[in-house]
């Protein structure tokens, strides 16, 4: 069972890869709800009590913490803040909470632990006047930004962790479309309607960017083409490099992924299957993954010399 911190970087980033290690551990319905999962633990399930307690450790204690020191650090670099975070860190928690005993407890972690954070700029940085007009255009944009990486990185997570796979590009489409639909309707009857129109437009962009990991794909291609590069010119093993066997959730295909496998499909061919499951995990590198390795091995060992009998 992955510790505490582990657990947060692996539902941020390898959800996927932690749905089959929760299984592999025992645990049935590793995106279940809180009462699912102590029902695992009292059937004697340890696995399912572990994962609870340090799930409810990131989303009772430790979001809340720091949201807190975040909001510290926010008044200390000169940001105006409305008073009240801690109180809306303990209602996201609260909120998380309640997520986790009706939808699932992973869902609550995300969206209470990603909310609390988020409504420092969205709320209480918006309401202490850092964007000029409380209701002008540039406070629209940072609201509807902050709802838009919410929403997006939970979505991603959620899915990859309940389901064994990231979500098809049609349903973050349609999440997005949900996403920026949602504030309009609310704000446009409460607010301005250049207000209501810069919140639905800036976390329409913001989903997309966050659901399919924009700003990390780019950061990927860097790494892979390094890594490659490396191998290709130093001989140097470098396939634990490639960014696939790290993030579950690019939906954008990497760069030179597979000239890396083909310089090593020969020397070490347990490493590069490894690395081909990891590309049935990643929904922009499937085309990757086995078929490609399968044919590549097929090659390799019909070119090697025939064994002396």
């Amino acid at each position: 069972m992955p510790g505490t911190f582990a657990l947060l970087v692996l539902l941020l980033l390898r959800p996927v890869d932690l749905h089959y290690r929760l299984r592999s551990a025992g645990i049935r319905v590793p995106g279940g709800r809180i009462g699912q999962l102590w029902r695992e633990q009292s059937e004697g399930g340890r696995a399912a009590g572990a994962y609870v307690r340090r799930l409810l450790l990131l989303l009772v204690v430790l979001s809340p913490g720091m949201t807190a020191f975040s909001g510290l650090v926010l008044r200390a670099a000169g940001v105006p803040l409305a008073g009240g975070w801690i109180a809306s860190a303990v209602f996201c928690s609260t909120v998380g909470l309640l997520i986790a005993l009706v939808s699932g407890l992973a869902s609550g972690v995300l969206l209470g632990s990603l909310a609390s954070l988020s409504m420092l700029i969205g709320l209480h940085a918006k309401a202490g006047g850092a964007f000029g007009p409380e209701l002008g255009g540039a406070a629209g944009v940072a609201v509807g930004v902050c709802l838009g990486v919410v929403s997006g990185l939970a979505s991603g997570s959620i899915g990859g962790l309940m389901t064994g796979r990231g979500p098809s590009v049609r349903r973050v489409q349609v999440a997005a479309i949900a996403t920026s639909l949602v504030p309009m309707l609310v704000w446009s009857g409460a607010s301005s309607v250049s207000f209501a129109g810069a919140v639905a437009a800036s976390a329409l962009v913001t989903f997309l960017t966050c659901a399919f990991r924009l700003p990390l794909y780019a950061l990927e291609v860097l790494a892979q083409a390094l890594a490659y590069a490396v191998e290709r010119w130093t001989g140097r093993p470098t396939l634990q490099w490639a960014p696939v066997r790290h993030h579950n959730l690019s939906y954008l295909p990497h760069p030179f992924l597979g000239r890396h496998l083909a310089l090593a499909v020969r020397s070490r061919p347990e490493e590069v299957l490894a690395v081909a499951d990891a590309c049935l995990r990643s929904p922009g590198n499937i085309l990757v993954g086995w078929p490609w390795v399968v044919e590549a091995l097929e090659r390799a060992h019909a070119a090697s010399p025939a064994e002396p009998r």
